[in-house]
């Protein structure tokens, strides 16, 4: 496709979607990004990558890299996307606000990456009714297949129990390692639906979904950027975007590959920050937080 081709985003059917995002826990929408963009987020994750190391590769083997998007004020065009604002509008979700991200890029010969989900908030009723709090867009920066490692997803895991859902806890340090390769959250399973992507395409998945990838056997990088973003983020319970808050804010949160670091991008530098200003979550006030919870609730 070349930059003066039109965005594809007119060919998809958002009511139609959106059912299926309901349902299914996941969807597909075609050409969200043109091709200026995509140049532009690939130049980005590429210089993200070159910002890490081994020692990084090795801790997060499964994904791949780990890479917080707020430490590279890049990603603030991406972020501020005319097609992701378009894109909500359609599938019937407004006041989407962002709150995080990640490079999550898998090398040549990179493992599979591990079954999970992502939702925190299980304590919460919220977390068993067909509202959204919190979605991740999922944005590949080359075309995707089973070879180099695409996405792979059991529908319907984000409302109903699955026995995925019983394997230790996605987020410990020994499958993010690859400890044990025969370790069943590395398997393929009956369930499993392979979601391959053109580049420029988004996977938009609810949080509570499990997920994982496939090995990439090419030989070449494929690389995801995950955005986190919370529909109608205002209208959530105080607890919720108390804890959404602290997420943004990089607190108590065990995926951030950088602890300790607080760039964010309210405190980017000009003109980053005004760009995605309007995008954010923001402060909910004095409120508890939700605790923290990621064993599902039924």
């Amino acid at each position: 496709m070349n930059d003066t081709a039109q965005p594809r985003l007119a060919a998809w059917d958002g009511a139609a979607t959106r059912r299926r995002l309901e349902a299914d826990g996941f969807c597909h929408v075609p050409g969200v990004l043109d091709p200026a963009a995509l140049r532009a987020t690939k130049a980005a994750a590429e210089n993200a990558l070159g910002t890490v190391g081994a020692d990084h590769r090795a801790q997060w083997r499964s994904q791949g890299s780990l890479i917080p998007v707020a430490d590279h004020p890049a990603f603030a065009s991406l972020i501020a996307h005319p097609g992701f604002q378009e894109m909500f509008g359609r599938l019937g979700l407004p006041g989407t606000r962002f709150s995080s991200g990640y490079v999550i890029s898998k090398p040549p010969g990179g493992p599979a990456l591990f079954w999970h989900q992502d939702w925190w908030g299980w304590q919460h009723p919220i977390s068993r009714e067909e509202r959204i709090v919190q979605l991740a867009l999922f944005l590949y920066m080359t075309d995707t297949t089973r070879e180099n490692g695409c996405l792979r997803l059991i529908p319907g895991s984000h409302r109903r129990p699955h026995p995925l859902h019983d394997l230790v806890d996605a987020h410990d340090p020994t499958l993010a390692e690859v400890r044990n390769p025969d370790d069943a959250a590395f398997a393929s399973h009956l369930d499993q639906v392979d979601v391959p992507v053109t580049a420029g395409d988004v996977v938009v998945v609810d949080a509570r979904v499990i997920h994982g990838a496939h090995p990439n056997r090419s030989g070449r990088e494929r690389t995801n950027i995950t955005l986190w973003w919370h529909p109608d983020y205002d209208g959530l319970p105080t607890s919720l975007r108390a804890r959404i808050w602290k997420l943004y804010r990089r607190e108590e949160i065990d995926t951030d590959a950088a602890p300790g670091r607080t760039l964010r991008p309210d405190i980017w530098p000009e003109p980053a920050r005004s760009q995605v200003t309007p995008f954010l979550v923001t402060d909910p006030g004095p409120v508890a937080p939700e605790p923290w919870n990621r064993t599902p609730r039924y």
